[in-house]
């Protein structure tokens, strides 16, 4: 039987995710003209792109249910359709509160394509040895479109362009990308057999104090889901408002912090994927990338200079925003197999709290002082490295006693065989 190529639909559903990329920062690299059509206040304005993280928590596991009844297709399509109303409807909006609502969309599309996409892609190359890796690719798309859209906002601004002619270029793109999308074929959806009968029941009383606790390893690791994504957000979001603030950039120049960000985070994905497939272990990454993260932060509050700049923008896209989110989420997994899509919401819920909260947490310390938001990054790194130690602490104590007690099973065995 001929396998079915799946590439032209892998390629589209990549595709969404340049503009989700986009969508993430296209409000704060626009800020002041927002400001300015809107009339309204840089708190105003961060109240508007915590929307994004509201409308993905309000509608994260209605999300997961539309994807598994009605299939992949149909919610990739909402997906396409929520980011089209986003675009456009941030364009025609008259003040803040409008542009609130439509924030709503951007999120409700960010959780669309990811329940849509991910399955479509386990479904589509199911026996592939290494299918995680066109997950991980998901990241390396989104890092391109936020390398390219500062690039093009710092264009438009030096030739005096009208801003929303990206939003136009986006909404535009999705349209035809969704016209394409709608006539690709899908793969069949998994199906879960419940019928399997359970091997291991007789030992699961005997061995559960040997068991992960979610209270202890799995709450660290939702902790380090909330740290992880506010330590690259909060950089992304405020970055060029630092560098201005210190007089080290103009407006323009600043907005390119941005894209050396991206460079770091898109070359660091296919990086982070080779070093595990070498065997480093991914407990360990995560204490090392994000220790290195916090370090950065420091470096540059303490000796801000344009190379600091430059080389911390790199550093924060390489070592907090290069996957090592997936690495967290893969050890959850790993430590909590049993009801993985309820333990995987758990954790994308606290990704989506963070992105609620934090630019709205941000816009306030703004009011103060720019270099207070870098404090608050700078604590929060902090919080997820102890998070970081926590678990591989967690990690290598269980891992260890499973390791030990299978030995003495073995030893059992052996004796009884004898």
């Amino acid at each position: 039987m001929k396998k079915k190529n799946y590439t032209p639909l892998i390629g589209s559903l990549y595709t969404n995710f340049i503009f989700q990329g986009m969508a993430a920062i296209i409000l704060s690299q626009n800020l002041h003209a927002l400001m300015d059509n809107w009339q309204a206040s840089v708190q105003q304005v961060t109240l508007v792109i915590s929307g994004i993280g509201l409308g993905r928590v309000l509608i994260l596991y209605f999300a997961g249910y539309f994807s598994d009844k009605f299939g992949r297709k149909k919610t990739v399509q909402l997906g396409i359709i929520s980011y089209l109303i986003f675009f456009i409807g941030i364009l025609i909006s008259q003040n803040y509160l409008q542009g609130l609502f439509f924030a709503l969309f951007a999120g409700f599309s960010n959780a669309f394509l990811d329940t849509s996409t991910y399955p479509t892609l386990m479904e589509a190359y199911p026996n592939e040895k290494d299918n995680s890796s066109l997950s991980v690719l998901n990241k390396a798309f989104i890092s391109l479109g936020q390398f390219i859209l500062p690039l093009l906002t710092r264009f438009m601004l030096n030739h005096g362009i009208y801003y929303g002619l990206v939003f136009i270029g986006c909404a535009l793109g999705l349209f035809l990308n969704l016209l394409y999308v709608s006539k690709l074929k899908f793969p069949e959806r998994a199906t879960i057999d419940r019928t399997e009968p359970r091997i291991i029941e007789e030992n699961e009383t005997a061995n559960s104090k040997r068991q992960p606790l979610f209270k202890v390893e799995g709450l660290a690791l939702l902790v380090f889901s909330f740290t992880c994504v506010s330590t690259f957000n909060i950089f992304i979001l405020w970055v060029p408002s630092f560098a201005e603030s210190l007089n080290l950039m103009n407006h323009s120049n600043s907005l390119v912090l941005v894209s050396a960000y991206s460079i770091g985070s898109f070359a660091s994905v296919f990086l982070t994927a080779f070093i595990v497939k070498r065997g480093a272990a991914p407990t360990l990454l995560l204490v090392w990338c994000t220790l290195i993260s916090l370090l950065l932060l420091i470096g540059m509050t303490l000796f801000p200079s344009v190379p600091m700049f430059l080389i911390g923008s790199i550093g924060i896209g390489v070592f907090a925003a290069g996957g090592i989110w997936q690495l967290g989420l893969a050890v959850l997994l790993e430590l909590f197999s049993k009801e993985k899509g309820r333990i995987t919401s758990y954790y994308s819920i606290a990704t989506s709290v963070s992105v609620m909260i934090i630019p709205y947490i941000t816009g306030q310390l703004e009011k103060i002082n720019v270099s207070m938001i870098f404090g608050l990054n700078i604590f929060l790194t902090a919080i997820g490295v102890l998070a970081a130690v926590v678990i591989r602490y967690r990690y290598k104590k269980v891992t260890s006693e499973k390791a030990s007690e299978l030995n003495e099973d073995r030893v059992n065995l052996k004796g009884v065989i004898d």
